[in-house]
């Protein structure tokens, strides 16, 4: 599903900060992402406990509900020479380390990523929770006035067509201790079920 995003090169830089405004593409990318794939997504009114979409699924025999948070994320052209080696482009933000330390363990969390000029090309990834929480641990680790913090580089590489969780910067190649494979949360919406 390719979405054209609103154009936002020609806006005020205070247009570019209001709050939100990724955000929610990222939640109506989430939820007609979802819908395509046989649920039917709710929006929560109030973001409590990490969850922004309920999500219902029926079947013959029953009617289940899963719970997501989503993230989006904005892709940039990789720019640094060492980048360009391995990657074109990569979405990053920061998370705190114990961010969902106390979510339910049956959460997801849904990462949408797009560029802002070209679009959105089918880059939403679907982790269980369990499975982002490690992803944050695994993350480059930084300082901050507010405390440690995880900055999550998901980037493409051009060689083999996968995303790969940057562990550290500034590397030559790509293996176990430079990289972590998450390729197969792509597109993954068979975990929920």
């Amino acid at each position: 599903m390719d979405i054209q995003l609103p154009q936002l090169k020609n806006r005020s830089k205070n247009e570019y900060s209001k709050a939100g405004h990724y955000e929610i593409l990222g939640e109506t990318i989430a939820k007609f992402e979802f819908f395509e794939n046989g649920f039917n997504p709710y929006s929560r009114y109030l973001d409590v406990d990490k969850v922004d979409l309920i999500l219902r699924k029926k079947t013959e025999s029953e009617i289940r509900y899963f719970e997501v948070q989503i993230k989006y994320g904005r892709l940039f052209n990789c720019a640094l020479a060492w980048e360009r080696k391995n990657f074109d482009y990569t979405s990053w933000r920061f998370f705190n380390l114990d961010d969902f330390k106390h979510s339910n363990p049956h959460l997801f969390l849904a990462y949408v990523m797009a560029d802002p000029i070209t679009g959105y090309k089918d880059n939403i990834f679907i982790f269980p929770i369990t499975v982002f929480k490690s992803l944050i641990l695994s993350a480059i680790h930084t300082n901050s006035k507010k405390g440690p913090k995880a900055k999550m580089y998901i980037a493409h590489s051009k060689h083999d067509d996968h995303w790969y969780l940057w562990k550290k910067r500034n590397f030559a190649e790509l293996n176990n201790e430079t990289v972590l494979d998450v390729t197969k949360y792509r597109r993954a919406f068979y975990l929920i079920n």
